[in-house]
């Protein structure tokens, strides 16, 4: 027989998950946002990509296509809940997902500015393919890559305390399995890796490297791609104007 610990004034440990854990492995990954916003970047990915196949361009925005499309298809079969395209039912958009974008936009907002980058862009329609390509990314590389280790992590009892919580609060402390955080700074290294157009400015693929374990680390912690999207799409807005504002165009 096994014993389930509880946690109370006292503040002792407990092995109980959070509710938002809980429901991360019964639902779905999709929420009806960031399904349909997929869907929509990949369409986008795919017409720019065909347009101009014959070009390096027009080549990457087919693989952004590409990699969104299998986060649609394959995320949700992955995580376990049997699906055919279309979820039956879908996550449920959190109250708090927008405040969550908004903070999470605000720390990758800094380290670009500490980087001081500005994003070359020689046509409109690469400027459109920025701004999308970060949904497509987000499905990949936050929700495909760090499925697995999530799902074997969150099983490890090998884990460390990331956040304790007072005994007033009554929730059990945020716990990380090595497996996870593993599985964070993996992805962000191949999430730096596919900016091969960075690869002779290593400042660059720092700034990457950073945000996007930032961006795993925040997926770890709130269970919910939705707002970790909004905020890397914001940010991709972000650089857009700020290359034409520097540029005057």
């Amino acid at each position: 027989m096994t014993t389930r610990k509880s946690y109370g004034r006292e503040g002792s440990r407990t092995d109980r998950r959070n509710e938002s854990d809980q429901e991360y492995w019964t639902e779905s990954t999709h929420t009806v946002l960031s399904y349909w916003f997929c869907v929509l970047a990949v369409g986008f990915q795919f017409v720019l990509g065909i347009q101009y196949i014959d070009e390096f361009f027009g080549q990457m925005c087919v693989v952004e296509g590409v990699i969104g499309l299998s986060g649609l298809l394959f995320l949700d079969l992955l995580h376990g809940v049997k699906t055919i395209i279309y979820p039956k039912k879908f996550k449920r958009l959190h109250p708090n997902t927008f405040f969550r974008s908004v903070i999470t936009f605000g720390v990758i907002a800094l380290i670009q500015f500490l980087f001081q980058i500005v994003p070359l862009i020689t046509r409109e329609e690469m400027a459109l393919a920025i701004v999308f390509c970060s949904v497509c990314e987000e499905y990949f590389f936050r929700g495909m890559l760090l499925e697995i280790p999530f799902k074997i992590g969150e099983r490890s009892k090998d884990k460390f305390t990331v956040w304790k919580y007072s005994p007033e609060k009554k929730k059990p402390d945020k716990e990380m399995s090595y497996i996870e955080l593993g599985g964070i700074v993996l992805s962000a290294i191949i999430f730096a890796l596919f900016h091969v157009n960075y690869y002779s400015q290593p400042r660059l693929l720092l700034m990457v490297f950073v945000g996007g374990g930032w961006l795993g680390l925040v997926y770890w912690w709130n269970k919910d791609l939705t707002s970790v999207i909004l905020s890397h799409f914001l940010l991709n807005i972000i650089f857009v104007v700020q290359f034409y504002q520097v540029t005057g165009l």
